[in-house]
């Protein structure tokens, strides 16, 4: 099974979770469905699938973010996204922790400032359900045909989250959803250009998400997009023995993933 193969079967399981909750009455939270994806893509993926999970901070339902690095088969090229988990509270179909706000720094202004301290690109990750209609009338996926369980698992980029907090701080499921991609598009898309999983990705960001490679300078601080060299710690979750322990650069991240693309 493929990376691609197993992004969408991990979206269609996610909004069957959602699916079966909505059913019984039953909230789940964004970190449990955080754990299960990425606990099935470590075990179906070992060899292209790094994880190391931190301490979590202290910021209970409100969450913490995630590093995603793709890189290539020879480990030269790579690329690295700051993620923050939503999910839909059932009961009210709205994301009602998507405009948190701590004090007067809301998530997503946080979200946006660390990731381009690091180079890295910042995006929401959703966990979404709906039971009826079809509430999209658009289908961005040129890889696979409409599928509303595609969208179990989506991304979305910080600029559309800006607009909708600046519209009278809109959570609501179908103004979230409507530039909402889902997550597949990550890895499967090949459409957009790039030779491997990297650039592939980097490729989809932009034409896809409408992602812009940062303006700063290198000694500034690293440029969003395709760099050599991933940060120290993200070479320890490849190369961690047994047991080792290690904290990650700060107190907000939950934890990091590596995707690796298969050996040609």
């Amino acid at each position: 099974m493929t990376l691609c193969e197993t992004f969408r079967e991990l979206s269609f399981s996610t909004w069957t979770h959602l699916g079966r909750a909505r059913r019984i009455g039953h909230q789940p939270l964004e970190e449990t469905l955080t754990d299960i994806n990425m606990l099935e893509l470590k075990d179906r993926h070992a060899d292209e699938v790094f994880t190391r999970t931190f301490t979590r901070p202290q910021e209970g339902v409100n969450g913490a973010d995630w590093e995603w690095w793709f890189t290539d088969g020879s480990m030269t090229k790579w690329l690295g996204i700051r993620v923050q988990a939503k999910i839909l509270k059932l009961s009210s179909n709205r994301f009602e922790h998507l405009h948190y706000r701590k004090g007067r720094t809301y998530q997503a202004e946080k979200l946006k400032r660390v990731a381009a301290k690091d180079g890295l690109v910042p995006l929401y990750c959703v966990f979404t359900h709906w039971s009826t209609g079809h509430l999209r009338n658009w289908w961005p996926c040129g890889s696979f045909g409409p599928a509303m369980e595609n969208f179990g698992c989506s991304m979305l980029a910080t600029k559309h989250v800006d607009a909708l907090r600046r519209n009278s701080h809109e959570d609501g499921l179908a103004p979230v959803m409507e530039c909402a991609v889902p997550w597949h598009c990550l890895v499967c898309c090949a459409g957009y250009g790039g030779s491997d999983l990297p650039e592939r990705v980097w490729s989809f960001l932009q034409q896809g998400l409408g992602i812009k490679p940062s303006g700063r300078k290198p000694k500034e601080a690293p440029q969003i997009g395709i760099r050599e060299r991933p940060p120290n710690y993200v070479w320890m979750v490849i190369e961690q023995e047994r047991g080792q322990d290690f904290d990650g650069p700060d107190k907000d991240l939950r934890g990091v993933v590596v995707f690796r693309d298969r050996k040609r």
